[in-house]
């Protein structure tokens, strides 16, 4: 590290800060700001946030007396010792002057907790890397530090009443509430220069050597399914001292995902993440030079399915022509799933199995032939928590609603409960069949509720029917329904006593029907039941 490593200490912490604070936005519309002045600075309290003080520097007696082992750049080291210095840094929060009610240090509080929260999860600077703050990125930590062979730590230092009084006391200003943080290791190398060994005696001599880019002469088998080997011949597909790639459009294989690779062959298993298709560009890369383009055809080939995301245990369709006196199969996740082939409209219709355990994208491939069955590309179906039912208790003293979330695949990371317009963060969940929260304070026990798990949001528990199109129908007719969590292993549609079992239903937010032929003219009030859970009730007019 130079000289400069102090400042871009304390430029990591401020930025960690200020990409992270408010999330999630439990503060409102607060924006916090994150200074870096001495606290005397008037500028501080000019607005929400929080001020990064370095009040101390204070060198390392262990590591002073080594001699400096060097970075990254420079593993030679030196035999003179580097600063080795520990940062200490008071944290304060701040709050603007608001109206008359002189209740701001509570918004300054809430801030403090807030900064405490975020170095107390990323104490160790160089090991963050999301998308508010990466270690990797120069503009947010700076690339000395990132090349030391040290890391900077955060630590909370315990400091006592007496000692904040002395630091607020030699700044000359009334005593806010604030924490010290200390920060190590930081290193400043030796200014002066390494001596260097003498290089070795240099001989002149000229190698030359003539090569073109890698020629790809055939592609075999020319149709070929997906996990089937495929083998690519030519000259110069390999070089010396260069790894060599080979591009399936916009997929990437290097050596490493390769069956085989010599300058004059290579094989490799065809991929099923491969998206675009049935025909796909190949071509090989190696030594900096890329061959022309050949291509090859991949059958089975699925263009989509339908829907892309929801639960498990509802339809899946996959437009496909199955050849006559062919038998297909479907597999989700590995798993076996049930094919049926409509050959009037061209589809294969399955189930999403229920043995699926959580929540991602999961692969769906299709299996045609036998008994050596050809696998197609595959598709992603997106599958989202399920909730079944919801539990809403409260007491009065002191006061707090619990709401209690039975499902499934309900663990994860970063958990909320979506209750009303709240939206409640649990943190991590590790029952996949239960998730609890609480509010300290009453609530409605009759809101829709639902859960995010991993930014993933699950059905919503009761089902909302948002609109009947049309308004007026005839006996027959086929309405739409919308709304939210339509889409369950059981779904019905009540016309008023008259209900329409539906089935198994994928779509959250559709759901067409047709009006039964036996209900009496006049208005009728149509609700959807899914799982055995009521929605709200909405007016069709039935015509005569």
């Amino acid at each position: 590290m130079s000289y400069l490593a102090i400042g871009a200490v304390t430029k990591a912490i401020a930025e960690l800060l200020a990409r992270k604070m408010n999330k999630p936005p439990l503060l409102g519309a607060v924006v916090p700001k994150v200074t870096t002045l001495p606290p005397d600075d008037d500028r501080v309290s000019v607005t929400d946030g929080v001020n990064l003080f370095l009040y101390h520097v204070e060198t390392n007696p262990f590591f002073n007396n080594m001699d400096w082992r060097g970075d990254k750049t420079n593993p030679q080291g030196s035999k003179r010792p580097p600063v080795a210095l520990s940062l200490h840094y008071l944290l304060t929060a701040y709050a603007k002057k608001g109206d008359s009610t002189a209740q701001d240090d509570i918004t300054a509080h809430q801030l403090l907790g807030n900064a405490m929260a975020i170095l107390h999860e990323y104490p160790i600077l160089n090991d963050v890397h999301d998308s508010d703050f990466d270690a990797n990125e120069d503009a947010q930590f700076a690339p000395e530090l990132r090349n030391s062979f040290e890391k900077v730590k955060i630590t909370q230092a315990p400091t006592t009443v007496e000692e904040f009084s002395k630091i607020w006391t030699g700044l000359s200003k009334a005593y806010r509430l604030s924490v010290v943080y200390d920060v190590s290791l930081v290193q400043i190398a030796p200014i002066a220069p390494t001596e260097l060994p003498a290089p070795p005696v240099q001989e002149i001599g000229l190698l030359t050597t003539t090569r073109g880019a890698p020629l790809v002469e055939s592609v075999t088998p020319a149709t070929v399914a997906a996990g089937s080997t495929l083998v690519v011949k030519g000259h110069d597909l390999k070089t010396a001292n260069s790894s060599t790639v080979v591009r399936l459009d916009e997929l990437m294989l290097d050596e490493t995902a390769l069956l085989k690779c010599t300058p004059e062959e290579i094989a490799l298993i065809v991929p099923d993440a491969l998206t675009r298709g049935p025909r796909v560009s190949l071509s090989v890369i190696s030594g900096g030079q890329e061959s022309a383009p050949v291509s090859f055809e991949v059958r089975p080939w699925i263009d989509a399915i339908r829907p892309l995301r929801g639960l498990t245990g509802v339809p899946l369709v996959i437009p496909y022509e199955v050849p006559a006196a062919t038998t297909v199969a479907v597999e989700i996740d590995g798993k076996s799933a049930p094919a049926v082939y409509d050959a009037d409209a061209k589809l294969v219709r399955t189930t999403v199995p229920e043995t699926i355990t959580s929540n991602g994208l999961k692969p769906v491939v299709l299996l045609v032939g036998s008994p050596a069955a050809a696998r197609s590309n595959a598709r992603l179906y997106e599958v989202m928590p399920l909730i079944q039912s919801v539990n809403v208790t409260t007491k009065a003293n002191p006061a707090q609603t619990t709401i209690t979330v039975n499902g499934q695949r309900l663990n994860g990371k970063d958990v909320h409960v979506r209750y009303g317009d709240l939206l409640i963060r649990k943190g991590e969940n590790v029952n996949p069949a239960q998730v609890v929260v609480t509010m300290p304070r009453i609530l409605a026990t009759n809101l829709a509720a639902s859960v995010l798990v991993d930014n993933r949001e699950s059905n919503r528990l009761p089902p909302l029917l948002e609109s009947v199109e049309p308004l007026k129908a005839t006996r027959g007719a086929s309405i739409t329904l919308r709304g939210l969590g339509l889409s369950g292993k059981t779904v019905a549609v009540k016309f008023g006593a008259t209900a329409v079992n539906v089935g198994a239903h994928a779509y959250a937010t559709q759901l067409t029907v047709a009006v039964p032929q036996n209900l009496p003219f006049g208005d009728v009030q149509v609700r959807v039941t899914v799982n055995g859970t009521d929605s709200n009730a909405l007016t069709l007019k039935v015509l005569s």
